[in-house]
């Protein structure tokens, strides 16, 4: 069955067709290493795996992307309960969302999806983060000086509270989905954004959020985790509702801990 293109950037059309990368076919034909095991279910024999791929400009210069590829692995969302879409339809939807509310995230390059031999197929490509590291490696690798620790601090602070200014949870704010740019006068952006939702009432967005940072943070500083508050709530000191919300996250935190 033919494929249905959800998405081709027109930037990019030019360097996937000097490629060979003109169908769905041939993303799905390319001999890619994965960078992890990838992820099982979510249907029958689902999978889904992620690889970095190399493609040459006119000029001889490597431009890399991201290539993302699954089959049966969906999610089931109210307008499909029964049967569900690829789960990468569904994020690049959010890629769309969060670029039309400008909330800084991963761009695609390219969406489709096919039925092939009763499988539901689906490739996502977007562009790697040039010059951006994850907050992941960061933490975990560098020793940076507390003028850098600090500013890196304000970036993801801002980045997470413009995602809940406008009324998203990303449901899945772990260091390794935040990227931080080399150039620390731009702005930390965030990936994998399938799991996001929008939630237009409430603070449960937030505590859930935060929480989900905060656990994948122990090497952070009590110093530095009040920094943080106050740029995230825009801030000069903590005030008493900065201490209630951070109560409540604490209080989260210890109940996830007992099971």
């Amino acid at each position: 069955m033919t494929s249905k293109t959800l998405y081709l950037n027109p930037d990019w059309h030019e360097l996937l067709a000097s490629n060979q990368l003109n169908t769905f076919e041939q993303f799905w034909q390319l001999e890619l290493t994965a960078v992890d095991e990838g992820n099982i279910g979510r249907g029958k024999n689902g999978w889904s795996k992620v690889c970095i791929h190399t493609l040459i400009t006119p000029e001889g210069v490597p431009r890399l992307v991201v290539i993302k590829r699954q089959s049966n692995y969906r999610s089931h969302t109210l307008r499909h309960p029964i049967r569900g879409i690829s789960t990468f339809e569904k994020e690049y939807a959010f890629i769309r969302r969060y670029q039309q509310l400008g909330v800084p995230a991963m761009r695609a390059v390219y969406c489709a999806t096919r039925q092939q031999h009763g499988e539901l197929q689906a490739i996502l490509v977007t562009e790697y983060l040039e010059n951006y590291r994850s907050l992941f490696d960061i933490l975990n690798n560098d020793h940076l000086p507390r003028s850098s620790r600090v500013t890196i601090t304000k970036l993801v602070a801002q980045l997470v509270a413009q995602l809940h200014e406008k009324k998203l949870e990303h449901r899945c704010l772990f260091p390794k989905h935040i990227f931080i740019p080399n150039d620390l006068q731009q702005k930390a952006c965030l990936i994998d954004l399938e799991k996001t939702r929008c939630r237009p009432w409430g603070e449960g967005r937030i505590i859930r959020d935060l929480t989900a940072l905060a656990r994948r943070t122990a090497q952070v500083s009590k110093q530095e985790r009040i920094l943080f508050l106050r740029y995230y709530l825009g801030i000069p000191r903590l005030d008493n509702n900065a201490k209630q919300l951070w109560n409540k996250i604490t209080t989260r935190i210890d109940k996830k801990r007992t099971h």
